[in-house]
């Protein structure tokens, strides 16, 4: 076996990753090149001196803790007579860490990681190639068929630059970097320099309005201004758009010099401006007479584009903030449209739906009044319905207590159950019932089961009467026409509220304690909104807590004031949201609308202050509480 020509070394902390990138390398040139590795920098420069290696591929993360730009500095020093191309390959996704390798250029190449296998081949070619052409020229004869002669050329014109390259003065000032002089003294250099070059060049002053540079003008020199401010506008099809005016700078035109001395922006004088025009020929003979001219230039124009670039990213920003909010004020005002058409659905639906539900109530008060009354069971049946349709059925909770009492006095436990979901209200009467004769208990468990069934029948329609009441004091107001109304009474807005809220309730601990207080003057379903988006909010802020308590307070803390406290035990507000809650389009529920609410706390903060009231937080953890004060008196205009 061939052994080839050229040794590489790869070194590094991680043998996974070394074999990695050796891999690489023999994929690219393994009939060209020999492979060592190495574990660390120091290992590999001994390998390399001793096998007069032709590159160093070295894996650095300037994360972890040991790596020290130095150890590249001492490698490179100890390689200095073998010509060893040294590349650094990084796994990490910032070059932050890496300057000091490449300003004090202790490495030839860096690859980051993932490296293209292309780009891996070219940058390994590039190295080899430049140690053939430097250091082992009787090489080229044999790895001639790996390179091209556009590989050699490129190689001998990176050594040639190199041994070319001035020696750097670490101490002095950077010519770009130099703080030592303000924009101000600068440009009065520039100025300075411009007038003993042309002999005190002619001035110009212009009135505010004056247009210097017209877009698409035929630019044939630059204006240096001396006093006054000037403005870069650009034509939009909305009209003229502001681009610079504070940030600027003193010389004006010269980017349009640069695109075919066709002007970009058009140039006008805020207020009155003194200029130096100089013209391209003009400005040509400066540079020839004063070679100084042209540095003083150039830190002048660096700083003028330097304040235009930061404004251009300013500018940015503002753009992408108001494109934000455009699209988050669009998202509201679909919300808001979906909210209105539900509006006019429910007005409609809540007419549509209130007439045959009263219908129904009244057939089944008219059914129960026929079956008890008029002479289709005997007397003692009929008053077994009488008794259960006017009785109120007992709770889950009611009804699984007695069922383990009953089971215990009855033997039979299915009728046991039916006993209890019956509303049979104690122990004695269920054993009464169980001693009857199977022909007696039967009528009597039948007349009970119609006269349950009667009434849950008329409750389920009240309950959806209710339900209508509801909706049209939501989206209409109690009036019928949302208008100002004098006397509301504030408790049947919040009984209201928290009624269309029931489909929410289920885990919920809600209690209201309503102390008597007078009403007060505005809008009944404007007010609405603000109890349901609170109490929504209530819930929200349990996150799915099983153990949720919300308490509603109404109270009268003076004479001319009504007091809603809505409190929940929840997690509490953050303090960072705690003073943006109320403000427009501000949301913790990233976008989620739910029914009857989507319009936020900056809406109900502008309905209670149209009331002429207040609302205000108080939120820690297990505590929240939002207050809402609202006169008893009409707020003024």
């Amino acid at each position: 076996m061939t052994t080839p020509p050229l040794s590489t070394v790869v070194a590094g902390p991680s043998a996974v990753w070394v074999k990695r990138v050796a891999s690489q390398i023999d994929a690219s040139a393994g009939d060209l090149v020999s492979i060592d590795r190495a574990d660390t920098l120091a290992t590999a420069a001994d390998l390399a001196v001793g096998r007069s290696a032709a590159v160093i591929v070295s894996i650095v993360d300037p994360a972890v803790e040991g790596f020290d730009p130095d150890d590249f500095a001492d490698l490179r020093e100890r390689l200095a007579t073998t010509g060893t191309r040294v590349v650094a390959v990084t796994r990490s996704i910032s070059l932050g860490g890496l300057e000091p390798l490449l300003s004090h250029s202790t490495v030839d190449a860096i690859l980051t990681d993932p490296w293209s296998p292309d780009g891996f081949d070219k940058v390994l070619c590039a190295q080899l190639a430049t140690f053939v052409v430097g250091h082992r020229r009787d090489l080229v004869p044999v790895v001639g068929g790996y390179f091209t002669d556009d590989d050699f050329r490129r190689a001998e014109l990176r050594l040639e630059r190199r041994r070319a390259a001035p020696v750097h003065d670490v101490d002095r000032p950077h010519p770009l970097l130099d703080t030592s002089t303000e924009d101000v003294q600068l440009e009065a250099h520039l100025v300075d320099a411009i007038d003993r070059a042309l002999g005190h060049p002619p001035r110009i002053r212009v009135a505010p309005g004056t247009t210097l540079i017209e877009i698409g003008a035929d630019v044939g020199g630059i204006f240096v201004v001396l006093d006054g401010t000037v403005r870069l506008n650009s034509r939009t099809p909305n009209g003229e758009q502001i681009l610079h005016e504070q940030s600027t700078g003193s010389i004006i035109g010269l980017l349009s010099l640069a695109s075919k001395r066709r002007a970009m922006l058009q140039c006008v004088a805020v207020t009155e401006v003194r200029a130096i025009p100089v013209t391209l020929e003009q400005l040509a003979h400066a540079l020839d007479v004063d070679p100084d001219l042209s540095g003083l230039l150039n830190r002048v124009l660096i700083g003028s584009l330097a304040r235009r670039l930061r404004r251009s990213d300013e500018l940015q920003v503002e753009l992408d903030q108001s494109l934000i909010a455009l699209s988050e004020a669009r998202a509201e005002l679909v919300a808001q449209a979906r909210m209105a058409t539900l509006g006019d659905l429910s007005a409609g639906l809540a007419h549509e739906l209130n007439n045959p539900t009263a219908a129904v109530i009244r057939s089944m008060e008219h059914v129960a009044d026929d079956v008890t009354s008029g002479g289709l069971l005997d007397d003692e049946t009929a008053a077994v319905v009488r008794e259960h349709f006017a009785s109120e059925p007992p709770s889950t909770s009611e009804v699984r207590t007695r069922r383990r009492e009953f089971a215990a006095v009855v033997d039979d436990g299915r009728l046991a159950g039916r006993l209890a979901d019956l509303g049979v209200p104690d122990v004695d009467t269920a054993r009464a019932w169980a001693s009857l004769p199977e022909p007696e208990r039967t009528r009597r468990l039948a007349a009970a089961r119609l006269g349950v069934q009667l009434h849950h029948a008329v409750s389920a329609g009240r309950r959806v009467q209710s339900l209508v009441d509801s909706l049209r004091a939501y989206v209409r107001g109690d009036d019928g026409a949302g208008t100002w109304v004098p006397d509301i009474d504030v408790e049947r807005t919040i009984e209201h509220a928290v009624r269309l809220l029931s489909h929410r309730l289920d885990r919920v601990d809600l209690a209201i304690a309503a102390q008597p207080v007078p009403t007060v003057p505005g809008r009944p379903g404007a007010l609405q909104i603000v109890w349901g988006n609170l109490v929504s909010n209530a819930i929200d802020a349990a996150g799915g807590s099983d153990d949720i308590e919300i308490s509603i307070e109404l109270d009268q803390p003076d004479a001319h004031h009504v007091r809603v406290r809505v409190t929940d035990n929840g997690p509490g507000i953050e303090p960072a949201v705690a003073d943006r809650i109320f403000e427009p389009r501000f949301t913790t529920k990233h976008g989620q609308v739910r029914f009857g609410l989507g319009l936020g706390l900056s809406i109900c903060r502008q309905i209670v202050h149209e009331h002429g009231g207040t609302i205000t937080v108080d939120s820690r953890p297990g505590a929240t509480v939002f207050t809402v004060l609202l006169p008893v008196e009409a707020p003024d205009e």
